[in-house]
This record gives C-alpha cells, sequence and structure tokens, in this order.
C-alpha cells in the first residue's frame, strides 16, 4: 500500500489524495457493476449481422453470462486518468498515442481462458506502458503520468474491451461444456483484490521514474 501510494503521488497527487486513490482501487476493486440485468447466452443479431461482413464463421452461442464493469479496476483508472489529463500532468496526443500502441499490443498478446478471463503476460503491459512514458514525455515529470494513463488505458481498452467484442472470444470464456451452478461474471478491469490494470498502473509508474532515477544517477531534483 505503501509502494502504491507513494506511485500515485509521482504522478502528481497529494499524499492524501494518493492514499485515498488507493484504497479506493483496493475496495472498489471487490465491487462490479453489472452491464445488463439478465443474461446472455448468444450474441445480438445485430453484431452477427456487422461481423459476417468481416470474419468467417465463428461459435455463437455459450455458457450464459454476465457482463459487468469493476469499479477498481477500470472506473477508477478513468477517473484518474481524465484528472491528470484535465489538470495538465500529461499531453492529450501523446497519452492517445501511449493508449494505442499499449492497446494494440495487449490486444494481439491476450488469450481467453476458459472460467477465468482474458490472461496476459504479467510483465507486458507496465514494462511497454514505462517504455511509452519514457519514449513520449520531456523530464521525469511527465514520464510518470503518461506510464500510468498508457498502462491503465491501454489495457483497459486492448486486453478487455477490444477482446471481448472479437467474434468468438465469448465462447472461448464461457464455452457450452462449461459446468457452473450459476452464470458467470465476466467483469471488465475485475481480476481480485490486486487487479492487472491497478497493478499495471503501479508498477509502470514505478518502472518510469525508477529508470529515469537510474540514469541520472539520482532522484534528486529530476521532477524539473
Amino acid at each position: 500500500m505503501h509502494i502504491s501510494r507513494s506511485a500515485f503521488e509521482m504522478v502528481g497527487f497529494s499524499h492524501w489524495t494518493a492514499t485515498l486513490a488507493v484504497f479506493g482501487c483496493i475496495l472498489g476493486s471487490l465491487v462490479d457493476i453489472p452491464l445488463m440485468e439478465s443474461p446472455i447466452s448468444a450474441y445480438p443479431g445485430w453484431y452477427m449481422t456487422a461481423m459476417s461482413q468481416y470474419t468467417a464463421a465463428f461459435p455463437t452461442t455459450f455458457h450464459p453470462l454476465y457482463l459487468a464493469v469493476n469499479v477498481g479496476g477500470c472506473i477508477i483508472p478513468l477517473v484518474v486518468s481524465a484528472h491528470l489529463l484535465l489538470r495538465g500532468r500529461a499531453s492529450f496526443f501523446k497519452s492517445v498515442l501511449g493508449v494505442a500502441v499499449v492497446a494494440a499490443v495487449t490486444y494481439y498478446a491476450a488469450e481467453a481462458i476458459p472460467g477465468e478471463g482474458i490472461v496476459l503476460p504479467f510483465w507486458l503491459s507496465p514494462l511497454l506502458a514505462a517504455v511509452m512514458g519514457l519514449a513520449l514525455a520531456r523530464g521525469y515529470r511527465r514520464s510518470p503520468p503518461l506510464a500510468y494513463i498508457s498502462g491503465t488505458i491501454g489495457t483497459l481498452i486492448g486486453a478487455d474491451i477490444l477482446s471481448l467484442l472479437t467474434p468468438g472470444i465469448l465462447p472461448a470464456l464461457s464455452p457450452m461444456q462449461l459446468l457452473r451452478p450459476q452464470p458467470v461474471v465476466l467483469s471488465i478491469g475485475g481480476a481480485g483484490v490486486f487487479d492487472g490494470i491497478f497493478l499495471t498502473g503501479i508498477i509502470a509508474v514505478l518502472l518510469a521514474a525508477g529508470i529515469v532515477c537510474l540514469f541520472r544517477g539520482s532522484c534528486e531534483g529530476a521532477n524539473e
């Protein structure tokens, strides 16, 4: 928790705001907001019509499931990223570029595991986000916010949202032969207390700041 708070302070939050953000992410990771009132077990007709023009035949039915949004792993990172952009901590256009690169790489690297969800190599998103933050930023002050935005939003879009929209992913995640006593819940941004999006943002910030300090030989005065 102390390390997580330090990461939020590096992107420009005050001590108490950083503490609130950490507790919000941890507690919020336990809360899923449903996107639908009843479970779905097949792709809707409009989706089938749109996708049939671009892809070959794919499974269309799956075990009943609910789609939800996780508070700590999706909503809070979105709010934090919006705050950083509105406060001028990161360039909007550079953030869009960083998010696009992370989203593209994580989309192609993501793997659908039945009964578990979308899985990525643990190191991929934080390392890629840190690299994008360092490559796009000019100085220590800009790189941690860019790394956080690129890592969290890029992973949300690429690994979660785009993957779920890909034809055949929902049947792969929840195949008909999957034995469950109740519908499966697929939560965007959610995977336990220390979910992937939360850790991606924290580790990306620490990597970006640490690399800058390493090359400078000291972190003192590095925020100028």
